[in-house]
């Protein structure tokens, strides 16, 4: 990567960030609380980004105040914090630095309201573009944007167990691995599942080193 598409991307896809935190989020004076900072942050870690692996959510829950903020909200009542404490705490260096964005441009806390079209497909495959790798490991958190990349390209599901669902997608040159990961936002009687996506992230790590 570098920074020239760095900014390209950012202007263009403004939910799209980047698997680096601040050490100290999602806590004291990091980083995420002051989120002018964050474009510069990023630039500053351009080395250590992996565009080869996507993390996608289905949709943003609030606005964004800056680039990158997105996956970066410094509160623990939006959890992102678990992925930071999963992927750069637990020293997963292989998804270290993975390429963040949401499937579907629309900002609404409840996923039950958002719906996946074919626009918002080809609007990924926009993004995969411009990152210009040829195989992508593609983590879908939750099953509304797996069923929605699914759907859209009619792709076969395998499933290697209850908890992991995977499909290969070959697209516009490129290949895509999709993996149904749980949703690192769960809570209440769904937290079990949490222990799940640490492990889920933690084998994907070592697959794919």
């Amino acid at each position: 990567m570098d920074c020239e598409t760095l900014t390209h991307i950012a202007a263009q896809y403004p939910w799209a960030s980047w698997a680096v935190w601040d050490n100290a989020f999602p806590d004291g004076d990091c980083v995420e609380k002051r989120p002018e900072r964050l474009v510069e942050f990023v630039q500053d870690r351009v080395e250590v980004l992996t565009p080869d692996i996507v993390l996608m959510g289905l949709n943003r829950s609030d606005d964004l105040p800056a680039p990158y903020s997105n996956f970066h909200a410094p509160t623990r009542k939006h959890y992102d914090y678990r992925l930071k404490e999963f992927i750069q705490d637990g020293g997963l260096d292989r998804l270290q630095g993975a390429y963040m964005t949401d499937l579907v441009d629309f900002v609404g806390p409840d996923s039950q309201n958002v719906e996946v079209t074919e626009e918002d497909a080809a609007v990924l495959l926009d993004q995969l573009r411009l990152l210009g790798e040829s195989e992508y490991h593609v983590v879908c958190f939750g099953n509304k944007p797996f069923d929605g990349l699914v759907d859209y390209f009619d792709a076969g599901v395998t499933s290697h167990s209850p908890d992991l669902k995977q499909a290969t997608i070959e697209t516009d040159g490129f290949t895509l691995y999709v993996y149904r990961f749980w949703f690192y936002g769960l809570y209440g009687a769904n937290q079990d599942k949490v222990d799940i996506l640490k492990k889920q992230l933690r084998e994907l790590n070592e697959q794919i080193a």
